[in-house]
């Protein structure tokens, strides 16, 4: 029985933690499971879920998107809000960090958050400086304010995700990557059980800022993966090369040029059917937004991807300087994402515009390309957090479907200037 004692201890010990961090409801959770681990005997081989996710990171692993889920629902449908439950602030069970976005994309089992800008706090969440990485990954838990982060680094915060490279003169004081959610690659009809279906892809935008003036010199694609032989799992990632040939990109490894062509990325990725859809600003001086596939078997091959001229699908790259209206999906947006609504059937876009309305929008369509209905539909007017503001800011709305995959409720979070992740709980009527 002394395995038995100490996995009870294990378990008590990540809940003293947790109840510190990120308050009672993971810490009882925690309790249950070191009483179920005394009960259990390991001679006979036998393990509960709970003694084996002690934070609650796994979810079920639904099959990927079919193109002819829910066909039969009428479109386009009535998007009416029955209620809206401010739930509070996201907060991380193993670090304290101050950060933005968190954009939620899908490997297995588990749910990884992406976020931005990542300042180093601490347990009081003070404005003295610790240092920041410009990116990092969470797990997301079945509570939707806590998440979890997987890797640390020996003071305790989490290490920049997708990496720069020093060797290309990708210096932290003056560059930074920007990435948005994770999209798996693996074929549509596996159903997510094994190691091997842990893979997937990221879209970044290489970012030259000294002095704090953006510079966007390119969007490019990583390779992700989660290594489930540790517990959290831990998410690893490897920014893909151009193709041979692209000298012109070869200095800094993005693959579409941020000055002549869209940020494809940016603004989200959705896997549906076989496809990954990647949907991106239009660039600087540019309101409009536009969308590139590729088949996701071929995601990490640049001559593979396709782009949404506003009547088809071309293999030929779009140019800044000769694209408008007519090719793009969105207009004048912040940030959002892209997900299928099992209870509307159909695509749902929830964002924030680019008019500091702290507002959350919805528009909905039967494609990924759209067309996109207009107007969008409000669902939340979220309360400034500084004094004296009148309308406040937020940015970067972003559903979370997992947590209820009927589509009846929705989570959705946003981060609220100055850099505090908040969620809500949607009920549509």
């Amino acid at each position: 029985m002394d395995s038995d004692k100490h996995a009870a201890q294990h378990a008590q010990g990540f809940g003293k933690r947790i109840h510190r961090w990120a308050g009672g409801k993971i810490n009882r959770l925690l309790d249950l499971d070191a009483t179920n681990s005394s009960a259990s005997d390991p001679a006979e081989g036998t393990s509960t879920e709970s003694e084996s996710d002690h934070f609650r990171v796994r979810f079920k692993t639904p099959a990927l998107g079919d193109a002819s889920a829910d066909a039969s629902k009428p479109y386009p449908p009535t998007i009416d809000v029955e209620n809206v439950e401010f739930l509070g602030q996201v907060h991380s069970a193993t670090t304290y960090v101050k950060r933005d976005l968190g954009f939620q994309g899908r490997l297995g089992e588990h749910i990884l958050l992406s976020y931005g800008d990542t300042m180093y706090s601490d347990a009081e969440y003070s404005d003295k400086w610790r240092g920041m990485v410009s990116d990092s990954v969470a797990l997301a838990t079945h509570d939707p304010l806590v998440v979890v982060d997987p890797a640390l680094n020996h003071d305790g915060y989490p290490e920049q995700f997708c990496p720069l490279d020093a060797s290309r003169g990708e210096d932290a004081s003056e560059y930074s990557l920007g990435i948005t959610n994770v999209v798996s690659t693996v074929e549509a009809d596996t159903d997510l059980n094994t190691d091997r279906d842990n893979t997937g892809v990221m879209f970044f935008l290489l970012n030259h800022r000294p002095g704090g003036i953006n510079h966007i010199l390119g969007a490019g694609i990583a390779t992700v993966s989660l290594d489930t032989s540790t517990y959290p799992p831990a998410p690893q990632i490897q920014r893909h090369p151009p193709p041979q040939g692209h000298h012109h990109h070869q200095q800094h490894q993005f693959w579409w040029d941020g000055e002549r062509e869209p940020w494809y990325g940016d603004i989200c990725a959705l896997r549906w059917d076989e496809h990954i859809y990647a949907y991106g600003h239009g660039g600087e001086g540019n309101p409009w937004v536009y969308v590139a596939r590729v088949p996701a078997a071929n995601a990490t091959q640049l001559d593979r991807y396709e782009y949404w001229n506003g009547d088809e699908w071309q293999a030929e790259r779009l140019q800044k300087d000769s694209i408008g209206e007519k090719e793009s999906v969105f207009w004048q947006i912040n940030q959002g994402q892209v997900v299928y609504s099992k209870w509307f059937g159909c695509f749902i876009f929830v964002y924030c515009d680019n008019f500091m309305n702290s507002r959350v929008h919805v528009k909905t369509a039967q494609h990924p390309q759209g067309p996109w209905s207009d107007p969008p539909v409000m669902v939340y007017q979220a309360k400034p957090l500084l004094p004296g503001e009148e309308n406040g800011c937020i940015y970067a709305a972003v559903p979370h479907p997992y947590f209820d995959e009927s589509g009846k409720t929705l989570v959705v979070t946003f981060t609220n200037h100055p850099n505090t992740i908040q969620a809500v709980k949607v009920v549509f009527a």
